[in-house]
């Protein structure tokens, strides 16, 4: 822990979590935990690896970061009953749908400005 300095203590940053959710009805049940603050430099790759005009394969290197990264847990299923691994290969395995649904409600989440959906 760093000491004050002049008599005024440092500010610590709390590093909220998010519990995502989704409003399409596909997605009922489903509960995605993450991480939802992040540094910045995980927050702008991310982004320029998920743009429209990034190269060719980016959007792999988006989801396995998101993956490795933001995910923290999940409970997902594939369709035969195995539980899929809350981790980049787990992610992998996703329909692309899914996988771009879940990205695109933890970038709303990140970029909102209140917390109703965060908790810490």
């Amino acid at each position: 822990m760093i000491a004050a300095t002049n008599g005024v203590k440092p500010f610590v940053i709390q590093r909220r979590r998010a519990r995502l959710e989704f409003a399409q009805p596909e997605y009922e049940g489903m509960f995605i935990e993450t991480r939802l603050d992040v540094d910045m430099r995980t927050f702008f790759d991310l982004q320029a690896l998920a743009a429209d005009d990034a190269p060719p394969g980016s959007m792999v290197a988006a989801f396995e970061m998101f993956a490795t990264q933001i995910l923290e847990a999940w409970n997902i299923q594939d369709e035969d009953g195995t539980t899929l691994p809350a981790d980049a290969v787990g992610f992998m395995s996703l329909p692309p749908t899914l996988g771009t649904a879940i990205l695109g409600a933890w970038s709303e989440a990140v970029t909102s400005a209140g917390e109703a959906s965060a908790s810490k």
